[in-house]
């Protein structure tokens, strides 16, 4: 069996998941021809107006007598028997919607297959589009469509010349390095960049390339390994403009700063794909990211041949896009590696608002609060993180115009901490321009969270019944006096990011979204791709490292288990990650047993893909046990799991005895029921909505239509 990116009916099924991501598309009307199998992508899903197809004709026939049209256009011409021994082909000038590609003989038998075409400019799993988007300079059409470019560079034999160098293939260089595969061929080190537009934003593909030499995706050039590995941006933003200069920079990156470099991977053969769509920073829409992705994905196979697997790499938004993708797209990928890792943006976004609550009740407040005692009643080591991501949060909701120096930070997107790259006139102001643009994150994917009957979206967040601080008033860090007067004060805030002194519930159909679509990451699609979660020391910042571990405690739930899920912490590089994923896949490439891909995924991986802490092998450790810091989070300090993905609790009745050594008076008691007239959080429960994501959702029906919350795709054709 191979582990192919291919897509067909291995987005619903399970066992056939080691093919994700292509293959599907048989729809044989007679087995006396053969069969019809679309490779590029899921019959269902194609886009561009091509896909790469291959007929496996029955026992004993010559293929070369068949006759194929697409709707009675004849395109026998396009199919060939390769040099791979296959009858392929590329079809071009599909039709928008379904067209019926025909293979028949002389005596009438004949099979068929339906392959449904999207145009380039995408719209296939999300929609309406997000609006209003600005393309660049030169665009052909509103779309942002402009033609596929190309770009030659070489490594040189300097050692002192250490990037990437223009390569003129009319006038070629004479200090061109080698670099040898981890097929063992050694070739030189020229690598050809793709730079096109799909779903109105870029892509960039770099390979390692001859310029002397053919390349067609039945007969690939012998330096490409068929292995394609994804490199991701940071952040958490919401763009509304084309973006493609670090997209472009990211396939030839060879800083040190990331470790893990495009280098690396191109040096020894891998295809390297950036999608500007699915850099967090840039875009933190889970289906945009997942169709963007998807589609490039397909361009890869239709220009280049086949994949053997796709890994990626990427830190923080680059962690957060790989993991979800990997949970409610199944099949995009099947190896991840990711560092500073957060599970989702979904369940991040609880303590983002939680701490924008906190640092203002503590600003506020007329009782007196230590550091120690913020911090504590705030579930963390010390009071940087809710800094942090307070300046992250008023940035993200246009609340610190004054903050635009964010945008220049190095290698970020311009949205990247959150907000969004539109004119202050389009931006939304309540009293100058209420019909603006809202640039927070559930604003951008509205069709998945549904909107309320002023248009406004959804708000996937809620404080019904937590109480802040909890664990700390237990453990006797803050005084009964402090707890009852943060949680009796603390409010929320409004859809437009005004205070208000009362609390903010999620619609139902916010919650069943945001858990439907893997916008909080349960982890039930995980099981499916091999994981390596590298881990460093942060107690002051944002990345803290609980969040590796409550990836994990979600796979168990979910999964029963986590021997898929490996956790670096504070040891081990990015670039022993690459090839400790590249042994991890191949082994389960070459396993062609009757185990499922799970299954698989467990029994070859490898014995460098363990547990480490530090120096030791660390499997079965705790978080505590790990990295000796009781890390946690504003809901953790409110009584959650570590798992932490409960956006609203069940609630239970307030109990005066369930507090502890914590005692109160009569007045004080008065107040924190007034707080929680409906009852407090009962996280032994399942919060509210609480499900696993439905694998490949869409938001568009056939005619185009929206389907706000979105429903799963039917099975592949």
């Amino acid at each position: 069996m191979r582990f192919s990116i291919r897509t067909g009916t291995a987005v619903l099924a399970a066992a056939a998941l080691l093919q994700a991501c292509g293959g599907g598309g048989d729809d044989a009307s007679s087995a006396s021809v053969g069969s019809i199998k679309v490779l590029s992508n899921r019959a269902d899903l194609v886009s561009g107006g091509d896909a790469l197809v291959e007929l496996v004709p029955r026992s004993g026939m010559d293929p070369s007598q068949l006759k194929l049209d697409v709707g009675g256009v004849d395109v026998t011409s396009a199919f060939a028997l390769r040099a791979n021994g296959r009858f392929m082909g590329l079809v071009t000038g599909l039709a928008n919607g379904e067209n019926r590609l025909t293979a028949k003989l002389a005596d009438g038998s004949a099979t068929t297959a339906t392959i449904t075409n999207y145009p380039v400019s995408g719209a296939i799993l999300y929609g309406p589009q997000i609006q209003p988007w600005t393309c660049d300079a030169g665009a052909l059409d509103a779309n942002c469509n402009r033609a596929v470019r190309y770009a030659f560079k070489y490594m040189s034999s300097n050692p002192a010349l250490t990037a990437f160098r223009p390569y003129d293939p009319a006038n070629p260089p004479t200090d061109i390095a080698t670099t040898t595969t981890d097929a063992g061929k050694s070739v030189p080190f020229i690598v050809r960049v793709e730079t096109g537009v799909q779903d109105r934003d870029y892509y960039n593909i770099a390979v390692l390339f001859d310029p002397a030499k053919t390349w067609t995706a039945w007969a690939p050039q012998e330096a490409w390994n068929r292995k394609l590995f994804i490199v991701h941006g940071v952040g958490c933003g919401n763009g509304f403009a084309q973006s493609n200069a670090l997209s472009a920079a990211r396939v030839l990156d060879r800083t040190a700063a990331t470790g893990l470099t495009a280098y690396t991977a191109l040096s020894r053969g891998a295809a390297v794909l950036s999608v500007a769509l699915n850099d967090s920073g840039h875009n933190c829409n889970i289906a945009v990211q997942a169709e963007a992705t998807m589609m490039a994905k397909e361009r890869v196979v239709e220009a280049y041949g086949e994949l053997r697997y796709t890994f990626g790499y990427g830190g923080s938004g680059g962690a957060i896009a790989q993991q979800w993708m990997s949970n409610a797209y199944p099949g995009l990928y099947n190896g991840i590696i990711v560092s500073g890792a957060y599970p989702d943006s979904g369940s991040t976004n609880l303590e983002v608002e939680d701490c924008a609550l906190l640092r203002g009740y503590f600003a506020r407040s007329a009782t007196a609060w230590t550091e120690g005692q913020q911090a504590a009643a705030s579930g963390h080591l010390n009071t940087g993180v809710c800094a942090e991501w307070v300046d992250f949060y008023k940035f993200n909701n246009g609340a610190n115009p004054a903050a635009t120096n964010l945008v220049t930070l190095p290698n970020f997107a311009p949205t990247a901490t959150g907000g969004c790259d539109l004119p202050a006139a389009a931006k939304f102001d309540a009293t100058l321009n209420p019909g603006g643009v809202r640039c927070s994150s559930h604003d951008l994917a509205a069709s998945i969270f549904g909107k309320q009957s002023d248009g406004r979206a959804n708000r996937p967040w809620s404080n019904i019944g937590v109480q802040y601080g909890l664990t700390a008033l237990q453990a006797g860090r803050i005084t009964v006096e402090q707890f009852v007067d943060l949680n009796a004060s603390i409010g929320s805030h409004t859809l437009d990011y005004d205070f208000q002194p009362s609390r903010t519930a999620a619609t139902e159909e916010a919650l069943n979204a945001s858990y439907r679509s893997g916008h909080v990451n349960e982890g039930h699609g995980m099981g499916k791709v091999a994981i390596i979660d590298a881990r460093r020391l942060d107690i002051t910042g944002i990345h803290h490292q609980y969040r590796s571990w409550a990836m994990r405690e979600r796979l168990d739930r979910a999964n029963g288990g986590h021997r898929n899920h490996v956790i670096w912490f504070g040891t081990g590089t990015p670039v022993e990650a690459l090839a400790v994923m590249d042994t991890w896949l191949t082994a389960v490439e070459r396993d062609t047993g009757n185990a499922t891909l799970e299954q698989k995924l467990v029994i070859n991986r490898p014995l460098a893909a363990n547990d480490r802490c530090g120096a030791s092998e660390g499997a079965g450790l705790t978080m505590l046990q790990c990295t000796g810091a009781a890390d946690g989070s504003t809901r953790m300090a409110a009584g959650a799991s570590i798992a932490d993905d409960v956006i609203e609790c069940q609630l239970k009745a307030m109990d005066r005895a369930g507090y502890g050594a914590a005692t109160f008076t009569d007045a004080q008691w008065a107040r924190l029921q007034g707080a929680f007239p409906a009852g407090v959080c009962d996280f032994s429960k399942p919060g509210r909505g609480q499900q696993p994501a439905q694998p490949w959702q869409t938001y568009l029906r056939s005619d185009g239509s929206v389907i706000f919350g979105g429903a799963p795709l039917p099975a592949a054709p």
